[in-house]
């Protein structure tokens, strides 16, 4: 018999990225102000994502906190997190972000995955 030894939750590809507004709210623990960049999801979790964006912040070398406004089924939806990894690929800067999910609202994103991947719009891995 086979064990499970996943630690991290499953993860979800969007069969089409999704575009969204992805907000820089801090760079090194200092506040920005803050303007939407047109962003695509590629990717979730419930503890993170996968992002692109025709911008390079070089996350790596930055402590940068963002937020995300998005619709992921039909009810727009407001995630945090902070950027961990990056890569360019085909002319867009690919991110990692670690997913900062309140308490209060820890039901609602796996409930929105599961109405997405009902409807065969995000692929399990």
């Amino acid at each position: 018999m086979t064990t499970n030894r996943r630690t991290e939750p499953f993860r979800y590809d969007l069969v089409e990225p999704a575009s969204f507004e992805l907000y820089i709210l801090s760079i090194n623990g200092n506040n920005v102000p803050s303007k939407p960049v047109s962003a695509l999801l590629h990717d979730i979790s419930r503890s993170g994502c996968r992002l692109s964006l025709l911008l390079n912040m070089q996350a790596e070398q930055n402590q940068i906190r963002v937020g995300m406004e998005m619709v992921l089924h039909e009810e727009p939806i407001y995630l945090e997190g902070t950027l961990k990894w990056n890569f360019e690929k085909d002319s867009r800067f690919h991110y990692g972000v670690q997913l900062d999910i309140p308490e209060h609202d820890r039901d609602r994103l796996p409930r929105e995955l599961r109405l997405l991947a009902g409807e065969r719009k995000i692929i399990v891995r």
